[in-house]
C-alpha cells in the first residue's frame, strides 16, 4: 500500500498549501522509526486514524510520496528519507529553543534525583522551595537506589542527588553536603515477638522485606548483618517498591528497615530501635563547579526546614557548601 500520490522529481518540496504542523513532523518521524502507522500511534499514544490522516494530508499538500510498503513494513522513499531527515533537524531545533528558554532566565529548572524513601524526607522541603521560588521549575527524578542517584548526577541528568549519599562510595567523585543524621528503625507487623531494641544478630534471623540483591541499599544491609551475625539476612520478600514494604509489614509478611522520621507516621505497624543504634547520613550530592543558585537555595531550605529538624530521630550536621 502506498500512502503517497506520486514521486517528485527531487527531494525539494516545491508546492504547498499551508504550513507543516509540529504534530505532523512528530507523526512522520514516529512512523519512520516504527515502520508502521500503528506503531507510530502507539508510541505517541494517539489513535491510528489520526496518524494515517496526518501523513496522507502531508503527502497530498506537498505532492510527495513519503512511504512505500516493503513486505509488511512501511519504508521511506528517497524523498521520504530527505524529508524525515529535515523533520528530525526541525524537531531538534524546537527542543533547543525550549531548553534555551528554560535555562536562559525565562524559567529555570532544577532536577533532583532521589529514592522513594528519601523522597519522603524531601517532601516538606519541596513545598517550601515552590513557595519561595515560583519562577523555578523543580523536577524530581526517581532512582531505585542511592547508587543510581549518584550516577544520574555524575552523568549530568540531575543537578542534585538527595539521600544517604554521605557515606556512599558512588558519591566519591561528587561534592557532598551533609544535612542530617537519621536513626534507622525496624518496621514490623503488629504483635511481632521482638524486644523494643533489636540486636543485629537477632535481626539477621528475622524474615525481612529487602531490596533486590544488586542494589546499593541491599548491599549495605547484607554487609551490616553479616558482620554482626556472621550470616546474611533472611528475605521474606524481595522488592524495590516502598509501597510493597509497607503493605508487607501491615499484612504480617515481614519486617523492613527504614528511617524513624519516615516510618513513625505509618499505620498498622510497630517500630523498634536497633541495638546498637544505627544512623545514616543524609545530604545532597552535586558535580564539582555545577551548583546553581537554585540548588543552593534548596539546600538552605533543607538545613532550616522546621518540619524535619524539630522531629525525633533526626539530627542536623554539616555546614554550608563549598
Amino acid at each position: 500500500m502506498r500512502l503517497g500520490l506520486q514521486e517528485p522529481s527531487s527531494a525539494l518540496l516545491l508546492y504547498h498549501q499551508g504550513m507543516i504542523s509540529l504534530r505532523q513532523l512528530q507523526y512522520l518521524v514516529a512512523a519512520a522509526d516504527a515502520g508502521s502507522v500503528n506503531g507510530a500511534a502507539r508510541a505517541l499514544e494517539v489513535s491510528q486514524p489520526v496518524v494515517s490522516r496526518s501523513l496522507h494530508n502531508l503527502e497530498r499538500d506537498y505532492h510527495v510520496a513519503l512511504f512505500h510498503l516493503s513486505g509488511r513494513r512501511l519504508a521511506l522513499t528517497d524523498a521520504g528519507r530527505a524529508v524525515v531527515a529535515s523533520a528530525r533537524i526541525a524537531l531538534g531545533a524546537l527542543e533547543d529553543v525550549e531548553r534555551t528558554a528554560l535555562h536562559g532566565g525565562l524559567r529555570a529548572e532544577l532536577v533532583v534525583a532521589t529514592t522513594p524513601t528519601n523522597g519522603a524526607l524531601l517532601s516538606p522541603i519541596v513545598t517550601e522551595f515552590v513557595k519561595c521560588r515560583p519562577e523555578t521549575s523543580l523536577r524530581l527524578t526517581r532512582a531505585d537506589d542511592i547508587d543510581e542517584v549518584c550516577s544520574l548526577v555524575d552523568r549530568g541528568e540531575a543537578d542534585l542527588g538527595f539521600g544517604d549519599v554521605v557515606d556512599c562510595v558512588s558519591a566519591a567523585k561528587l561534592c557532598v553536603q551533609p544535612l542530617w543524621e537519621v536513626s534507622v528503625v525496624l518496621v514490623s507487623p503488629v504483635g511481632t515477638d521482638l524486644p523494643s531494641a533489636v540486636s543485629l544478630h537477632r535481626l539477621a534471623k528475622e524474615p525481612l522485606v529487602l531490596p533486590r540483591s544488586s542494589s546499593g541499599r541491599r548491599r549495605l544491609i547484607d554487609n551490616l548483618l553479616t558482620v554482626a551475625a556472621g550470616e546474611p539476612p533472611t528475605p521474606a520478600l524481595v522488592t524495590d517498591e516502598r509501597a510493597a514494604w509497607i503493605s508487607s509489614a501491615q499484612q504480617g509478611v515481614g519486617s523492613f528497615l527504614s528511617y524513624r522520621v519516615v516510618a513513625e507516621t505509618l499505620p498498622g505497624v510497630e517500630l523498634r530501635s536497633l541495638d546498637p543504634p544505627h544512623h545514616v547520613g543524609i545530604g545532597f550530592a552535586y558535580r564539582p563547579g555545577s551548583l546553581s543558585n537554585e540548588g543552593e537555595e534548596l539546600m538552605r531550605l533543607a538545613r532550616s526546614c522546621p518540619t524535619l529538624t524539630d522531629r525525633d530521630g533526626i539530627a542536623a550536621v554539616g555546614g554550608t557548601p563549598d
